[in-house]
């Protein structure tokens, strides 16, 4: 007879791994004493990322039974500039900017509420995997499940430990700087997503977030460079952003520059192995946008219908888990925002199909919106001109 010290490990405490966690524990509360989640860290760890929680992920959250009682600023409006054509899409609202820190440490202490055990500061050594289940080698000792969770970020130990491959990763810089709390994209709850960096080689767009930080208004500025098409040549991303923040009256050299990549989906990659399901940033997010809180989230809703099958049939293969990932109401996405990156991106071959793509770009939203309004979480007018420019 086997042992097992759990049935499942989630390693990883990140929206992924604790999605993962009170989705198992909403279906069934005794799961609260057959899993344990590690995370290498201690809450609240500060964590590279814009902090913009969507609808979609907080309908995930509200059908949790999670409210955000977090500091937070609602963004009504959200502002896309490239070279002449300056748009805005106004939301309901579109997105709300919480702390990424405070956030992931919210979350851990709402599941650990439900019973749910994270044990924190302990570190992965190493992973086997065998036919009656999987053992894990961590700075605390062995430890022996049924099943594991890899949700533990685009570095992911789990898939390192077992040759999964790298993946395709884009990379994101970010710098947090301090404004007067009547900044007018606090006042009127604005985020800026600047595309004119493609004139620069790079994959993606520079944005500012509006956010709140220790109880200061601050600005989230920084830069995302899918590298979807990974043979074109390296871009001096430190350079470009020092570039973007020079107008706004900021010096990168007077503030700490913060990098971390992005694990962008691959079709190619299976999400799962027998006795091992990949989750969050470990599996593969949006490589459009740089997207990752509402797919970890919905990631972990998948997981755990896929945990809850395997133990009422004692099949831990996860033959279906890919399917349930494509059948997924918000992770289906991933497989468009592909496409949209392929378009947006390998336009850059032809400046000319760019300068098209932005002319046309209201329409384009506008044949979206209608044809998947749960994903486009803007008002009827859905996207219009600024004439007057964006500052």
């Amino acid at each position: 007879m086997t042992y097992y010290d759990v049935d499942v490990l989630i390693v990883g405490g990140g929206p992924a791994g604790l999605s993962t966690a009170w989705h198992l524990v909403r279906q069934d509360a005794r799961w609260a004493e057959r899993m344990i989640v590690l995370e290498k860290a201690h809450y609240p760890r500060q964590k590279l990322c814009g902090g913009g929680l969507t609808p979609l992920a907080l309908d995930i959250l509200h059908n949790l039974g999670l409210e955000v009682t977090l500091p937070h600023v609602s963004v009504y409006e959200l502002r896309l500039r490239y070279r002449r054509h300056h748009y805005a899409l106004r939301g309901r609202p579109a997105i709300q900017v919480v702390d990424r820190a405070l956030f992931d440490a919210w979350l851990a202490e709402k599941a650990r509420s439900q019973g749910v055990q994270i044990q924190e500061g302990v570190v992965l050594t190493g992973v086997e995997i065998d036919e009656q289940g999987v053992t894990a080698h961590t700075s605390q000792g062995l430890l022996r499940a049924r099943a594991l969770v890899a949700a533990d970020g685009s570095n992911s130990a789990v898939r390192r430990f077992l040759k999964w491959g790298r993946g395709h990763k884009a990379r994101l810089l970010e710098v947090r700087t301090g404004v007067e709390p009547d900044h007018p994209y606090f006042r009127e709850g604005i985020a800026l997503f600047d595309w004119d960096v493609l004139d620069m080689g790079v994959q993606g767009y520079y944005w500012d977030f509006p956010s709140w930080v220790d109880g200061s208004a601050m600005m989230n500025r920084g830069i995302f460079d899918s590298q979807f098409l990974s043979r074109r040549p390296p871009i001096p991303l430190p350079q470009i952003l020092a570039q973007m923040l020079a107008p706004r009256g900021v010096s990168l050299e007077d503030y700490p520059l913060q990098g971390h990549p992005i694990h962008w989906l691959d079709p190619g990659m299976p999400p799962a192995r027998p006795r091992v399901l990949l989750a969050g940033d470990a599996a593969g997010v949006d490589p459009l946008l740089g997207e990752g809180i509402s797919f970890a989230l919905a990631y972990g809703r998948v997981a755990a219908q896929t945990l809850n099958a395997a133990w009422a049939t004692d099949d831990w293969q996860f033959r279906d888990y890919g399917e349930r990932v494509r059948q997924d109401p918000c992770l289906r996405q991933l497989w468009p925002r592909r496409l949209g990156a392929r378009l947006a991106f390998g336009s850059l071959r032809w400046p000319g199909v760019t300068r098209g793509l932005w002319r046309i770009a209201p329409q384009l939203f506008s044949l979206m919106a209608w044809m998947r309004p749960q994903y486009f979480p803007v008002t009827p007018r859905r996207m219009f001109k600024l004439h007057e420019g964006i500052p």
